[in-house]
């Protein structure tokens, strides 16, 4: 049978690498399959289970000449938008690199020891390709230590506000913490979602759980809802949704509460929009079991709080729970409580975080509008 890696896969795992006698080390490597055809040039790791990442299909290094050239094609394959990701890891050809842009700003991630050590070259790079004014740096994702890489303070190259910076995102300026927030500062991948909900939202009471900044809710209640309450555990992300609210002039309640815990003590068929977009679940193959018994519990509640004929939007941020597995779930719930479902919409990630077919982590947020009768 042919390895993943055969197949197209941009990955080899360390226990499918037959290292010829030698230990395994850290650097660059071109990788050849079973019957000796060329699966093309990636990073090598000697710490993580992960280990070859191909960022080129030929063979050749990580040079001045292939990263501009990779860098240019992702930037220019991207709709000119105030934010946006430019780049994309895997999906765009160099992995453990991250790329999004916030107006004048760039926030970049770097997760793999390839990218550490190629930084200099990426770095003049996308000075050139994207003139920013300031860069931030960010080697803080938890990854990091699986790829032996210890977690570091950010970097500043030009100019990064210590503040939060206004930025237009989905239709709105909001503030992001670039250097405080989540990933990069805050999470695009919602952005095309946004409007899909929001058109839902005129005339409806509306309730958006594990609202992180508030992205949901901001965009129902400029699309004219009629009441909206975000809620959230984390106290920083709930001070920059009411920032939000109060630099667009949108009434909306906050709420620093667990989700669950909230929707039981809401009354029954309170709201006409229920939004659900919790933090990564079932990120591992031990974690899904259990990831699907809370989104059952969330349901449950959820289907509760919800009127006759409300709409529901539910999202997974992990490729191990895609659509399939939220329909099924959402159905087989919907059946124990007597409740009717029809499918709206199948939403997926922002057009700039490309799926590629041949890596199906590149595929991570699935999402589903529903009519609940």
């Amino acid at each position: 049978m042919r390895s993943k890696a055969e197949a197209g896969h941009p990955w080899i795992l360390s226990e499918e690498i037959d290292f010829q006698g030698r230990a395994p080390k850290d650097g660059v490597a071109v990788a050849y399959g079973g019957g000796g055809q060329l699966l093309g040039t990636g990073f090598t790791s000697s710490t993580s289970r992960i280990g070859w990442r191909r960022f080129r299909k030929d063979i050749g290094m990580l040079d001045q000449a292939w990263v501009e050239q990779t860098l240019a094609r992702s930037i220019q394959g991207r709709e000119k938008m105030p934010s946006r990701r430019l780049f994309w890891s895997e999906s765009d050809g160099i992995p453990g690199l991250v790329v999004d842009q916030y107006g004048e700003y760039l926030t970049v991630q770097i997760t793999t020891r390839g990218v550490e050590d190629s930084w200099e070259i990426i770095r003049e790079a996308l000075v050139q390709l994207a003139q920013p004014k300031g860069i931030l740096i960010r080697r803080d994702a938890s990854g990091r230590k699986l790829e032996g890489l210890e977690s570091l303070p950010s970097e500043v190259m030009g100019e990064v506000p210590e503040e939060p910076v206004l930025v237009e995102i989905g239709g709105l300026s909001v503030p992001v913490d670039l250097r405080h927030g989540q990933k990069t500062g805050t999470y695009l991948d919602q952005q095309e979602n946004y409007g899909m909900v929001a058109a839902e939202a005129k005339g409806r009471k509306v309730l958006d759980l594990f609202c992180h900044n508030g992205g949901f809710a901001l965009r129902c209640a400029a699309a004219g809802a009629t009441e909206i309450t975000g809620v959230d555990r984390s106290e920083p992300s709930l001070l920059l949704a009411r920032a939000a609210s109060l630099q667009n002039n949108l009434k909306i309640r906050w709420a620093q509460e667990d989700a669950i815990r909230f929707l039981r003590a809401s009354r029954k068929g309170e709201y006409d929009l229920v939004i659900l977009d919790p933090p990564g679940l079932g990120k591992s193959r031990e974690s899904r079991d259990a990831s699907l018994h809370f989104l059952a519990e969330l349901y449950r509640q959820a289907l509760r709080v919800l009127a006759p004929f409300g709409r529901l939007a539910t999202f997974s941020c992990s490729y191990r729970i895609g659509s399939e597995d939220l329909k099924g779930m959402m159905n087989s719930v919907a059946k124990e409580e007597g409740r009717n479902l029809k499918v709206c919409s199948v939403l997926t990630q922002a057009k700039d975080h490309p799926v590629d077919p041949n890596f199906p982590e590149s595929h991570y947020l699935s999402g589903l509008l529903l009519e609940v009768t």
